[in-house]
C-alpha cells in the first residue's frame, strides 16, 4: 500500500486529474476536491474543547478518553496531569521491563556488555512507549519540551552511554518542577558536559561551547550579553568535567579544582570574586536563571509549544511574569497557560513527525507485539525526528514551516497503521469501533471515526462528500470484503488528511 518516490512525483505533476491505481486514498488526499471537512479547522471553536485540551497538553485521545475527561473535568484532568505522582503508571512502566540499562549507571552499562547501540536503541524505545502508553501524558510532554531545549546528540562521543541518566536524573526529575535545578542539573550533566565539550575546560584554554549555549539556548538568548561574557562565563565552568573510565564512579559529574580559574569574573555586570572554586559556576547559573529575558525566552518556546507559532505577546508576558514571581516554577508557567483565553482559542498547529506517529498509536490503541520498538524508531528516523538524533544543540524546530516536506512519509504511515500492516502494531480498526459503541454500518464507523480523530461529527453533506470518495471503488460495507476494503481506505483517508495532520 506505501507509494514510492515514482508515484507521488507522477501524482504531483499529473495535477488534480492524477490517479494512482495502488492507492485511492493517496489519489484522494492529493485531490483539489478533497472534502472541507478532511481540511485542516480554522480555529480551536470548531473542535470538541475536551480534545482541544488533550491534543495540546497530551499526545492525542487514546478511545473513551475524551468521554472520561468529560465526565471528570476539565479543570480535574488538569490538576491530574499537573501532578503526576499521583497518576498510578505502572502498566506503562512495567512495558518497559526488558530495557534493563534505563537503570543502569556508565559504568554498568560497561560492566553488562551493553555496546553503545543498545544503550540508544532502549532509551529512544522507551522514550516512544512512555508517550504512546504512559497515563502521564502532561509529564511526557513536558519531558520531550525540556529534551529538546536542553537537547544533547546522543551519538556525539560518550553521550551514547551518557544521556541515559540525564533522561532519568535531569530532564524526568524536573520537568515539571523549578527551572533553576533543572539548569542546575542540565550544568552538571556529564551528557551535556560531552556534547558541549566543557568536560576538558580548563583554565589555561577555557572552552566556550557551553558557556556560549548556556546563555544563547538555555536562557537569556542572543542579545542579553557579549562575546566578553561568553568567555568569562566559560572561566567560571572551568573544572566541570566527567570522571574517566578509569576512576570510581566513571561517567559521572565531578568538579576538579586544580583546572579552574580561579580569578575574578564579570558575568553580565555581575562581579564574581576571585577563590570561589565551584561556586562560581553555581553563582553564573543564579545570575542566568534570574534573568528576565530568561523568563521571556521560556514563556515564548512553551506558548510556541502549546499554543501557536507565534503565540501572542500578552500571553507570553504573562507567563515570563509568573517565571519572575514564582522563581521559575514550570508548574505554575503552564496553569497560566491552559487557564489563558490565547490557549482555549489557540488555532491550529502542524504536528511534528513524532507528535503525529505518537497521536496516530493512540488513537489506534497500538497494542504491541514486540516488534513495535524497533519499527517506530526506523519511521521516525526516515521522518527525521527520531529522539535525541539532531546533530546541533539548538534541538528539533517547533515551528510548523520546518515540517511540511514529509507529507508523503506521513500518508504511507497512516495508511500502512489503518490497515495493520506495520510490523509490531497490532491495530483492528473496525473491531476498534465496535468496542467503543459505533453503530456498525459503514456509515456508523466512519461518523465514529469523524468524531474520534476530528474531534466532531460529520454533518450529512460532509459524510456523503466522503462517502463519495469511499464509493469510487465500490460501496463501503462491513458484511464483504471488497466493501470493507473500501471502508477501511475512507478511515485511512480521515487518520491522513489535513485535518489530523493538526493538533
Amino acid at each position: 500500500m506505501a507509494v514510492n518516490r515514482r508515484d507521488f512525483l507522477k501524482l504531483m505533476g499529473a495535477g488534480a486529474g492524477a490517479a494512482l491505481v495502488s492507492s485511492p486514498v493517496l489519489q484522494a488526499l492529493a485531490s483539489p476536491a478533497l472534502p472541507t471537512t478532511l481540511r485542516p479547522p480554522l480555529a480551536a471553536t470548531e473542535q470538541d474543547p475536551i480534545i482541544h485540551m488533550l491534543n495540546r497538553v497530551s499526545f492525542g485521545a487514546r478511545p473513551g478518553q475524551v468521554e472520561a475527561v468529560r465526565k471528570m473535568g476539565i479543570q480535574a484532568f488538569l490538576d491530574q496531569q499537573l501532578d503526576p505522582a499521583r497518576l498510578d503508571d505502572s502498566a506503562s512502566e512495567a512495558r518497559l521491563g526488558d530495557l534493563i540499562t534505563l537503570d543502569m549507571t556508565p559504568a554498568e552499562m560497561i560492566a553488562a556488555g551493553k555496546t553503545k547501540r543498545d544503550v540508544i536503541v532502549e532509551l529512544d524505545s522507551a522514550t516512544v512507549m512512555r508517550a504512546i502508553y504512559s497515563q502521564r501524558q502532561l509529564f511526557e510532554v513536558m519531558v520531550n519540551f525540556w529534551s529538546e531545549h536542553f537537547s544533547i546528540y546522543h551519538q556525539k562521543g560518550a553521550c551514547d552511554l551518557l544521556k541515559t541518566a540525564d533522561d532519568r536524573d535531569v530532564i524526568r526529575q524536573h520537568a515539571i518542577g523549578n527551572f533553576r535545578d533543572l539548569l542546575g542539573a542540565s550544568a552538571k550533566s556529564p551528557a551535556m558536559l560531552i556534547y558541549l565539550d566543557n568536560a576538558e575546560s580548563r583554565k589555561e584554554h577555557p572552552n566556550e561551547n557551553y558557556a556560549r549555549e548556556v546563555m544563547e539556548l538555555h536562557t537569556v538568548t542572543i542579545g542579553s550579553y557579549t562575546e566578553q561574557d561568553v568567555k568569562e562565563v566559560a572561566r567560571c565552568f572551568t573544572g566541570w568535567s566527567v570522571r574517566g573510565l578509569r576512576e570510581q564512579d566513571a561517567g559521572s559529574f565531578i568538579f576538579r579544582p586544580r583546572l579552574h580559574d580561579n580569578r575574578q569574573k564579570t558575568v553580565i555586570g555581575h562581579v564574581i570574586p576571585a577563590g570561589g572554586g565551584i561556586k562560581d559556576g553555581e553563582q553564573v547559573l543564579d545570575i542566568l536563571a534570574a534573568h528576565p529575558n530568561t523568563a521571556k525566552h521560556l514563556a515564548s518556546k512553551l506558548c510556541r509549544r502549546f499554543i501557536a507559532d507565534d503565540p501572542p505577546a500578552a500571553v507570553v508576558e504573562r507567563v515570563a511574569q509568573t517565571y519572575l514571581s514564582t522563581g521559575g516554577d514550570i508548574k505554575s508557567m503552564l496553569r497560566v497557560i491552559f487557564a489563558s483565553d490565547e490557549f482555549l482559542n489557540a488555532p491550529p498547529k502542524f504536528k511534528r513527525p513524532f507528535e503525529y506517529m505518537i497521536s496516530l498509536a493512540r488513537a489506534f490503541d497500538v497494542d504491541n507485539n514486540g516488534m513495535l520498538r524497533p519499527v517506530v524508531l526506523q519511521q521516525l528516523k526516515a521522518m527525521g525526528h527520531l529522539p535525541f538524533d539532531w546533530v546541533t544543540p539548538n534541538g528539533y524546530s517547533d515551528y510548523s514551516a520546518e515540517w511540511m516536506d514529509n507529507l508523503l512519509l506521513r500518508w504511507n504511515l497512516a495508511i500502512q497503521m489503518v490497515y495493520g500492516t506495520v510490523r509490531g502494531m497490532k491495530i483492528d480498526v473496525i473491531k476498534l469501533a465496535r468496542s467503543n459503541g459505533a453503530i456498525m454500518t459503514a456509515r456508523g464507523v466512519l461518523d465514529f471515526y469523524a468524531q474520534h480523530l476530528l474531534g466532531r461529527p460529520f454533518s450529512v453533506p460532509e459524510l456523503d462528500a466522503l462517502w463519495q470518495f469511499a464509493a469510487r471503488n465500490g460501496e463501503p460495507a462491513l458484511n464483504n470484503p471488497a466493501g470493507r476494503r473500501t471502508l477501511i481506505d475512507a478511515i485511512a483517508l480521515i487518520a491522513a488528511s489535513p485535518a489530523y495532520q493538526y493538533r
